[in-house]
């Protein structure tokens, strides 16, 4: 993934899929390129490898037609989740010495 120093791609074949990416704590990255776009089926099938993974957040990352840079393309989750991350980056700034409570 685009600018985190310990994403890789997940290794195929899971049982029990958990998404597309790894490395990244709390989170289940979904990576689409698809002609046609489906966020409904996306958002759905990210809620189960967010359970599988047990993730706190979840994003499905699709690729914008037209760019090879996955700085460019779209991130998408569930409004619950941003409203997590936002809830989450604002206690952050009210307390910023308290350590990260990510699951490894």
């Amino acid at each position: 993934m685009n600018g985190h120093p310990d994403a890789e791609r997940s290794r195929a074949g899971w049982t029990d899929d958990r998404g597309d990416i790894d490395g990244i704590p709390n989170v289940c990255v979904e990576i689409k390129d698809e002609k046609k776009i489906n966020l409904a089926g996306y958002m759905k099938e990210l809620e189960v490898e967010i359970k599988n993974r047990k993730s706190k957040y979840g994003v499905c990352i699709v690729k914008k037609r037209g760019t090879q840079d996955p700085g460019e393309w779209y991130a998408v989750l569930p409004a619950k989740a941003w409203l997590a991350l936002l809830a989450d980056a604002l206690e952050e700034k009210k307390n910023p010495d308290t350590p990260h409570k990510d699951a490894v």
